[in-house]
C-alpha cells in the first residue's frame, strides 16, 4: 500500500482535563479486578510498572504461525516471531529489514534473495539460519491450513546458512509486503520437529506441533510466550536472547474484554494501559486526564456488494448506478464517527492506487430515482425489491454497528424507489450466504491479509470475491485486462498507474459500492509512548515506550 497522508495519526492540541466520576472508577475496578489479580499477584512494584496491560475483544484461535488467522493472534505472533521484513512506525508502504538485513530482486522480478542478519537467536539461544526459514515456509504451505494460500506460486531454498532464495511463478512486486505477515514468522526448526512438527508434503496429516506452539514459543522475537488462552488472557515476557533493544515493557498481559465501555473504563481507572476496540463515536469528547487517543485510517473499505444474477433487478447497469448515487455518504460518515471518510474506491486510500476525494461517488437522489424508473420500464417491473444481508454481530471494523448502517442504506434507497428488506444474521451465516453467491445485496468489509494492493485484486471480475456476486471476467473485459496489467506491474511508477486505472474502472463498472473508510481508535494511558496502530497486526508491542513522568 502507498501510505496516504490522510492516514497518518493526527496530532492533537492539549485538551481540557476530563473529570472521572468515582462511580466510573469503582465500576472499572469491579469489572476488571478478577482478570488482573491472578496475573499480577506477587509481582513487585517495579515489575508491575514494567507490565503493559492491553484490553481487547479476543478474536483468537491459534498462534502457530502455519495456522494463525485471527487478529488477536496476529498481534501476539508479531511479538513472538520475527519475519524477514517488517514495518517501522506508521510507514506502511515501505517494508524494512527484519530477520533479513537486505534483499534483492532479479531483473525478471521472479527471484528474491534475502540475506539474514548474523546476530539473531531463538529464545533457546540457538542461531537463526536459512534452513529455519525454509522449514517455516514449507511448513506453512504443507500444513495446508487457511493461510497456506499465501505460499501459492512460491518456492524457497537455502543458498547457504545466511541466504534464502524465494522464486515466484510470475513477476511479483508484493513479496516484501507479503513476508511481513505473521504466517511467515520464522520458527526454530529443530525445536518444532522435536515436538511433533514437520514441513514434509504430508504435514497436513502428520504435523502435531500446534498444541506445543500454543504453550511454548519457538521464535526469535522481542517476546517469548508466558501463557496462552484464546478465551481469557495471553501473557508475554521479554526474550533475553533478542538481538535488538529490550522492550520497555518486560511483561505484556493481553486480556479478553468484550465490552468496549469496559475497556475504556479500564484505561481511565489505571487498571490497563491500552484499549483497542473503542469506536470513533465513543472517543468523541474524550480528553486529557492522562489519556491519549490515537486514530488511524483503516486499511479496508466498508462496501455493498450488488448481486449480478440475471434474474435480479440489481444486475442492470441502471440499478447498480442508482444504488451508487442514491446513498447519502455524508450521513454515513456522520454515523461512523470522527475521522471516518467516504471511500473513494474499493482499493483503500492507504494503498498504492488509492484515489483522491474527486473519485468518490456523488450523492444524486434525483438522478438515481430517474435511473430506477428507467430500469423498471425496461424490465417491466412495478417495483424494485431487494434484500440486504449483513452480519448482526460483526463489529470488528472500527466498532461500526452494521445494523445502523444497514438501516440508513435502507432509508436512502427507499427515497429513490428501491424497497430494501433487511436480513441480519450471525456472522457465520451471513458470510456463508455471501460466499455461496446467495445474496442480493450484502454489507461487508474486506480486511486485507497483507498490506499491498495486489491482495485487493480478489474483487476483479472472475476472481473469488466477484464470484460471490456472479460477476465473471467476460462481463467486464476491460476491467479484466486492467487487472492483468496491475498483476504484472513491478516498478512503483507502473504500479501506481496500473492500480489507479483499475480502481477507477472498478468504480465505473464493478458491482461493489464503496461506502466508508472508518478510523481505528486506540485509547491509551499517557504513560505509553510510540503508540501506532498497524492495520495488519494491531500493535508492535516491543516498539511501545514508557514515560517516566
Amino acid at each position: 500500500m502507498t501510505h496516504h497522508p490522510d492516514t497518518q495519526p493526527t496530532g492533537r492540541p492539549p485538551r481540557p482535563t476530563r473529570r472521572r466520576t468515582l462511580a466510573a472508577l469503582l465500576l472499572a475496578g469491579a469489572l476488571t479486578a478478577s482478570l488482573t489479580s491472578c496475573a499480577t499477584a506477587g509481582v513487585s512494584a517495579e515489575a508491575a510498572r514494567e507490565t503493559l496491560v492491553v484490553d481487547t475483544a479476543f478474536n483468537a484461535k491459534s498462534i502457530d504461525p502455519a495456522r494463525v488467522y485471527q487478529p488477536t493472534d496476529y498481534m501476539v505472533d508479531h511479538a513472538l516471531y520475527e519475519t524477514l521484513t517488517t514495518y517501522r512506525g506508521d510507514d506502511l508502504q515501505t517494508p524494512v529489514p527484519g530477520l533479513a538485513r537486505s534483499w534483492t530482486n532479479s531483473s525478471d522480478g521472479r527471484t528474491w534473495t534475502f540475506h539474514l542478519r548474523t546476530d539473531a537467536r531463538f529464545s533457546d539461544g540457538t542461531p537463526v539460519e536459512a534452513s529455519d526459514v525454509v522449514f517455516s515456509f514449507d511448513r506453512l504451505r504443507n500444513v495446508d491450513a487457511s493461510p497456506a494460500y499465501l505460499m501459492a506460486g512460491i518456492t524457497v531454498r537455502a543458498k547457504d546458512r545466511r541466504t534464502v532464495v524465494l522464486t515466484t511463478e510470475t513477476a511479483r512486486a508484493d513479496v516484501p509486503a507479503l513476508l511481513v505477515t505473521p504466517q511467515f514468522g520464522v520458527l526454530n526448526a529443530d525445536a518444532v520437529r522435536e515436538n511433533g512438527g514437520t514441513d514434509a508434503k504430508d504435514a497436513a496429516d502428520k504435523d502435531a506441533a500446534e498444541p506445543w506452539l500454543n504453550s511454548v514459543s519457538a521464535g526469535s522475537g522481542p517476546y517469548r510466550l508466558g501463557s496462552y488462552s484464546n478465551s481469557s488472557q495471553i501473557v508475554l515476557e521479554a526474550n533475553p536472547e533478542y538481538h535488538g533493544d529490550a522492550p520497555a515493557y518486560r511483561r505484556v498481559i493481553i486480556r479478553n474484554v468484550p465490552s468496549a465501555q469496559q475497556q475504556l473504563l479500564g484505561v481511565q481507572s489505571g487498571d490497563s494501559q491500552i484499549a483497542l476496540d473503542i469506536s470513533a463515536l465513543q472517543s468523541k469528547g474524550l480528553h486529557g486526564d492522562g489519556i491519549t487517543v490515537d486514530d488511524s485510517r483503516a486499511a479496508e473499505v466498508l462496501y455493498v456488494a450488488v448481486g449480478q444474477r440475471k434474474n435480479l433487478p440489481s444486475a442492470s447497469d441502471e440499478i447498480r448506478e442508482a444504488i451508487r448515487t442514491g446513498i447519502d455518504y455524508e450521513g454515513l460518515v456522520e454515523l461512523a464517527g470522527p475521522g471516518s471518510a467516504q471511500a473513494t474506491g474499493i482499493l483503500p486510500t492507504v494503498f498504492t492506487g488509492g484515489l483522491g476525494k474527486e473519485a468518490a461517488a456523488d450523492y444524486d437522489p434525483e438522478g438515481a430515482r430517474a435511473l430506477v424508473e428507467k430500469a423498471k420500464k425496461e424490465q417491466g417491473l412495478d417495483s424494485v425489491e431487494l434484500t440486504l444481508d449483513y452480519a448482526s454481530d460483526y463489529h470488528r471494523l472500527a466498532g461500526l454497528d452494521y445494523g445502523v448502517i444497514a438501516q440508513r442504506i435502507q432509508s436512502d434507497l427507499a427515497k429513490i424507489g428501491i424497497d430494501v428488506t433487511l436480513r441480519p444474521s450471525p456472522t457465520a451465516t451471513s458470510l456463508q450466504r455471501y460466499v455461496d453467491g446467495k445474496t442480493q445485496l450484502a454489507l461487508w468489509s474486506y480486511p486485507p491479509d497483507y498490506l499491498d494492493p495486489q491482495n485487493v485484486l480478489g474483487f476483479a471480475p472472475g476472481d473469488y470475491l466477484s464470484k460471490r456476486v456472479h460477476w465473471p471476467a467476460s462481463a467486464a473485459p476491460e476491467v479484466a485486462a486492467l487487472t492483468k496489467t496491475a498483476y504484472a506491474s513491478v516498478t512503483e511508477k507502473d504500479r501506481l498507474t496500473a492500480y489507479r486505472a483499475w480502481n477507477r474502472a472498478m468504480n465505473e463498472d464493478g458491482p461493489f459500492v464503496p461506502l466508508l473508510e472508518p478510523n481505528f481508535v486506540t485509547v491509551a494511558s499517557s504513560e505509553v509512548t510510540g503508540l501506532v496502530r498497524n492495520p495488519l497486526y494491531y500493535l508492535d508491542l516491543a516498539a511501545l515506550g514508557r514515560s517516566d513522568g
